[in-house]
């Protein structure tokens, strides 16, 4: 098994990702000497990736592509863990059907002699499915399985249908909200733990020290609604209202309830026409359109396009724009593989909703940005825009990246119907094809639907707080995965919310974590309700199972939901500008070393020192002068730069210089020893590094040379 350290220099643009209840995701890329060179690693190839040493991640190699960049060639690679293999491995039950119950179920009496629906045991089912799992391959031998859920939590038997094992666990998961699953690989084996959120660990993070540079949290105390309930109708007709708590008034404000459709049979008479108090299901949906805009391809049609999402480069004149830089930002929650895009020629959404029904028009989230620099100082106000100095051609220059990300589309213009099959037109807004009517046909019994309101009213007792939190560096996951979260140095509130980390994003090359924090998406009440719903029916076709004969009528497929309406069109525009870059030095400060550019900012052409003053008992006695503005130039474009100075035996400047290697030293004598004196004494200073492009800054301001009997200055360099 391969190693691969992720702070490793050979490595550009390494990142970590991690989402609740799915695998851990690690890619980077690595350069290529030769366009025709074997590729580093194999398809599936086991690998274990270390930070600093420590593992946080075994697994396979899923992808190792060729790209050109110019006229370079880079490996493009890409690491899961060893979740990975169940998001394509179909789960086959206890029997070896693809179909039938997820664990073994009991029933349990009321106490009235009437038995309550069969129930399985979360827990026992989350263990069975994983060891089924490892007993087939598809999970290392030696990983262990810790479920800490309760062993009292339970829900309805159901079947899986054809699914994958990945699929089956992400069910239990909207049968138990509040569950969190991740792999700790800190041992000697990976451990793989599925807990509950009130039971996680605490993480906690400083808003100094951590550098967060966004913190977007807000409680949501609409989600601890007085009471839910669920309004069942037949046409205008009310048929029966439920509600938690029992007798709750539906009409007290912050209620949650769900109007739904109460099942319609056919007639005993036999006759098929539906009866005037049953509703009519009328399957023609609207019509959106959904529109995507351009990004800038280049100089040319830039500046308009970055003043629409920064107002304030209106007020800078002669700006100018170069290098585009256009990557995808994975795990964003609601993608998947069915409506993922990966064209890099996609649009930006701009208008439209698009709705889960419709698999044709596909999304991505991407990372846009846009070298940009000008040639004056920015207007007051405008100063962060353009933070960072560098000498180009002789000239100084105020730049910065501009860093847009959004949400991306794979179509410029297109309409499609907001129904179950989300049939689409054509390019350049064509209509789709109109819809049908019909009425409904028979459906189960709808379950008593006080459970699913209970346990929605009982999971929102508590407060959750909800939204992402962005960190300036890059915090290992161990830290924060699978952990509650809370924040120390900002409010009150958020040392005591406890709010549950659903995604990790860590950029290790660039220092940048992203976390996604709160309530996952299935505690939504029309969800559960739905799902409800499902079960329901899924637990039907579990009980015909043990009963179905040889007969004609079995080979019938009915579709139960049939008068259910589509996921609605939720998805819309999403953008944002990310600032995540500060002047690191003020640009005014003595002995501060700045970097020369060619005219592509690209490489080192040289580098200069601003002008600096000697001081001795607090008065200046000589200085190293700038020869271009308070600049001196220094040519270096790596190595350290020292700064040497001499004076006489009277304390008075002889001279001063910059060099690449430390000079003599020899400290002047205090001013009342005169036996022995020298004609000349020497001072050395180590002011700055320069290493890979960058500026490491040792010193900045005046120097004040030290006194022998006064002073502790080293026989080294001065850091």
């Amino acid at each position: 098994m391969k190693t691969v350290e992720l702070t490793d220099k050979a490595l550009e643009d390494a990142s970590y990702s991690w989402q609740n209840f799915t695998p851990m995701c690690v890619s980077w890329r690595q350069l290529a000497r030769t366009q025709d060179e074997t590729a580093p690693y194999l398809y599936k190839e086991p690998v274990r990736i270390v930070w600093n040493g420590a593992a946080i991640m075994e697994g396979t190699i899923r992808k190792c592509s060729l790209d050109q960049s110019g006229n370079a060639w880079n490996w493009s690679i890409e690491a899961c863990d060893i979740l990975q293999p169940l998001e394509a491995a179909l789960y086959f039950g206890a029997s070896g059907a693809l179909r039938g119950s997820v664990g073994a179920s009991f029933s349990v009496s009321s106490g009235t002699g009437q038995d309550v629906p069969r129930q399985i045991k979360i827990a026992d089912a989350l263990r069975r499915v994983m060891e089924a799992a490892r007993q087939y391959g598809l999970l290392p031998p030696e990983a262990g399985i810790d479920v800490t859920v309760p062993a009292a939590a339970t829900a309805w038997d159901s079947s899986m249908s054809c699914d994958t094992y990945a699929g089956v666990l992400r069910k239990l998961l909207s049968l138990r909200p509040g569950m969190v699953m991740w792999v700790d690989y800190s041992g000697a084996a990976p451990v793989i733990h599925v807990a509950d959120g009130a039971d996680l660990k605490q993480a906690r993070l400083d808003r100094v020290a951590d550098r967060l540079s966004e913190i977007m949290l807000y409680p949501r105390p609409d989600l601890v609604p007085p009471a839910v309930g669920v309004v069942l109708t037949a046409g205008d007709l009310v048929v029966d209202t439920q509600s938690w708590p029992r007798w709750a008034s539906l009409h007290q404000e912050g209620c949650v309830t769900v109007q739904m459709a109460a099942p319609v049979g056919s007639g005993d008479d036999g006759d098929d026409t539906a009866p005037s108090e049953s509703p009519c299901w009328n399957f023609t949906k609207p019509v959106v359109e959904v529109r995507g805009a351009d990004f800038p391809s280049g100089a040319d049609d830039a500046a308009e396009w970055w003043k629409s999402k920064i107002p304030g480069l209106s007020a800078v004149s002669g700006v100018k724009f170069g290098s585009i830089k256009k990557n995808r930002v994975a795990n964003v929650e609601g993608m998947d593989m069915s409506n993922y895009s990966a064209d890099a020629t996609a649009f930006e959404h701009v208008s439209g909703q698009l709705s889960e029904a419709c698999k044709t028009i596909k999304w991505s989230y991407v990372e846009f940005r846009q070298f940009a620099w000008i040639t004056q100082p920015p207007p007051k106000g405008c100063e962060m825009l353009f933070p960072i100095e560098k000498n180009r051609g002789g000239q100084l220059c105020y730049c910065n990246w501009f860093t847009w990300t959004c949400r991306t589309i794979n179509v410029k213009r297109r309409k499609y119907r907001a129904d179950k099959e989300g049939t689409d037109g054509g390019d350049g807004g064509g209509d789709p094809p109109s819809g049908n009517t019909g009425g409904s046909a028979d459906e189960p019994v709808v379950p008593d639907y006080t459970a699913a309101l209970r346990d929605y009213y009982d999971i929102t007792r508590v407060t959750p707080w909800e939204g992402q939190v962005t960190a300036l560096h890059a915090i290992k996951p161990r830290f924060v995965v699978g952990r509650k979260l809370v924040i120390s140095g900002a409010r009150e509130e958020y040392l005591t919310m406890d709010t549950v980390v659903q995604s990790v994003s860590v950029d290790v090359g660039g220092g940048r974590t992203s976390l996604r924090l709160g309530a996952p998406g299935h505690l939504s009440l029309q969800d559960m309700i739905d799902r409800v719903r499902q079960m329901a029916a899924a637990q039907q076709d579990l009980d015909e199972d043990q009963d179905k004969s040889d007969t004609p009528a079995t080979g019938l497929t009915w579709d139960m939901e049939a008068s259910q309406s589509p996921p609605a069109p939720t998805v819309g525009p999403e953008g944002k500008m990310v600032w995540s870059s500060a002047p690191a030095i003020p640009p005014i400060y003595a002995l501060q070393v700045a970097l020369d550019w060619d005219d592509d900012f690209s490489n080192v052409v040289g580098s200069r020192m601003r002008e600096v003053a000697f001081l001795m008992d607090g008065a200046k006695i000589g200085q190293i002068p700038g020869d271009n503005n308070g600049w001196k130039t220094l040519g270096q474009t790596s190595g350290e730069v020292w700064v040497n100075c001499i004076v006489n035996k009277e304390g008075a400047f002889v001279s001063a210089g910059v060099s690449s290697q430390q000079g003599p030293i020899d400290i002047y004598p205090p001013l009342t020893a005169k036996e022995g004196e020298k004609e000349q004494y020497s001072y050395s200073f180590h002011v700055a590094t320069i290493k890979e492009k960058q500026v490491i800054q040792h010193m900045l301001g005046d120097i004040q040379l030290p006194i022998k009997v006064a002073s502790t200055y080293p026989d080294g360099p001065a850091e």
